[in-house]
């Protein structure tokens, strides 16, 4: 027990600036980045859309519902290590 107390605070320390996020398509496909907290998540759609091979202007991210601009970081919206973010297709028309 006193072994687990240990390792939590230098897990915390090496961890702290940054954390893993995953993002998820419609799809239910889910891949995984590890950031800065400080890293614009411009960086990070740019590297989807790259490995997606789609053009990143087609994609809208969102977290908890809200949508996500790219000069934003994870800093700005709260995000937690393990934390997801979803990914849309934009959608045109609506008639």
């Amino acid at each position: 027990m006193a072994d687990e107390e240990d390792k939590k605070p230098s897990k915390e320390a090496g961890g702290e600036n940054s954390l893993n996020i995953r993002i998820r398509d419609q799809t239910g496909e889910e891949t995984f980045f590890k950031v800065k907290k400080t890293t614009k998540l411009d960086k990070v759609f740019n590297a989807y859309s790259q490995r997606k091979g789609v053009n990143a202007t087609s994609l809208r991210f969102l977290f908890d519902g809200q949508r996500v601009r790219g000069d934003q970081t994870p800093q700005d919206i709260d995000m937690d290590d393990g934390d997801q973010l979803d990914c849309m297709l934009e959608q045109q028309g609506g008639r």
